[in-house]
């Protein structure tokens, strides 16, 4: 046990102050050890203060409950990083209200060179896994990291992604470090410690409340240079953060969707009022953000469906044209559109959902995907 740490999680237990206060008097003090010896001076202590702060900081530390959550942190390889710590992720530092003390499990290498963070709906379509695959095979030569908040759909396929190309990704959490929520990602998050990890300003035995989420969103926002959201309605998690992160001076991208869709209307709204900058595929994003671009052509990392529409036969690429312009479509309409018979049709259709182009829903309606 350090006193340094110990100190630390005392000083984040004494209420009265909030982050950018605590970053502030840790910045002053230049460690929690020197802020609580400071006690020794008596009256002189803390001369600087209001009377209210000189008392909470004048009066009885908890240093019992450090001691557990550290015992706690020990038993089960937990590292814990205050806001003045050297390793502390240096992009988050640089926010107000950055958390005075991270609890972290796994790599703790937060500082690379590029970090982005993925943020979306818990009810998405089965667009978001291809533009995930794509955009991160698309990033996947550069020393880059994917933070994330662990929660079902657009976070966990985000967490998976990053695992299949071997990116290092962070899940920041929104309760401590004895659970892992939602219960569906336990598997996710112990495969995610070997290249990545989770962090969490929260003790042991905090569960996931409403106040807990804004402010995890607040780390995703801050930790990377940039958050994609990929989907989202006009309210939720992912607005929150993506507002988070404009409000941090950080590049916010979204992907547009189509404009029926309410699932994409958070995304549009964000492009629409100049808060976002469309995500279009991974040149473009890299060229956008000016980072350095892969040894392999572009066309190779451009989008899939620009790729696979350049070998598909006539008739089968004005099937998917139609199905790419009026999906959700059935598969009548397209019948009639095309003036081809049914049995022609299903073909093709089989073809183009066998090849990876369309996907069929639920009454014979048919996506690009």
């Amino acid at each position: 046990m350090t006193n340094e740490l110990l100190y630390t999680i005392a000083f984040t237990l004494l209420q009265g102050f909030n982050d950018a206060q605590r970053k502030q008097i840790l910045l002053a003090y230049g460690s929690a050890t020197d802020l609580f010896m400071e006690r020794k001076k008596g009256q002189e202590a803390f001369s600087s203060f209001n009377l209210l702060h000189k008392n909470i900081l004048m009066g009885a530390w908890p240093l019992a409950q450090a001691e557990a959550e550290i015992l706690f942190m020990n038993k089960h390889d937990i590292r814990g990083f205050s806001v003045i710590d050297p390793k502390y992720p240096d992009r988050l530092v640089h926010i107000d209200d950055a958390p005075t003390l991270l609890f972290t499990k796994g790599y703790t290498h937060f500082n690379l060179p590029q970090l982005i963070s993925i943020v979306g709906s818990r009810q998405h379509t089965i667009q978001v896994n291809r533009v995930l695959q794509e955009l991160l095979e698309g990033l996947a030569h550069l020393k880059i990291g994917v933070i994330s908040g662990m929660a079902m759909g657009v976070d966990g396929i985000a967490h998976q992604s990053s695992l299949l190309q071997k990116i290092p990704t962070w899940g920041v959490l929104a309760h401590g470090l004895d659970q892992i929520y939602p219960s569906q990602h336990r598997r996710l998050a112990i495969q995610m410690l070997d290249g990545g990890g989770l962090l969490t300003e929260f003790r042991k035995g905090t569960i996931p409340l409403p106040f807990c989420f804004p402010k995890r969103n607040r780390i995703v926002a801050g930790m990377s240079d940039i958050t994609l959201v990929v989907e989202t309605d006009l309210k939720g998690g992912s607005m929150i953060t993506a507002n988070l992160a404009s409000g941090y001076q950080r590049e916010v991208f979204a992907v547009p969707g189509k404009i029926h869709d309410a699932k994409s209307s958070g995304c549009l709204h964000l492009i629409k009022i100049e808060k976002a900058n469309i995500y279009h595929d991974p040149i473009h994003f890299l060229e956008m953000m000016s980072w350095p671009l892969p040894n392999q052509p572009e066309a190779s990392l451009h989008s899939a469906s620009i790729q696979t529409q350049l070998i598909l036969d006539p008739v089968e690429q004005s099937i998917l044209t139609i199905i790419q312009e009026q999906g959700p479509i059935h598969r009548d309409q397209v019948s009639k559109a095309l003036n081809m018979h049914s049995s022609e049709l299903s073909g093709h259709l089989l073809d183009l959902e066998l090849g990876g182009y369309i996907h069929l829903q639920a009454g014979n309606m048919y996506i690009t995907l």
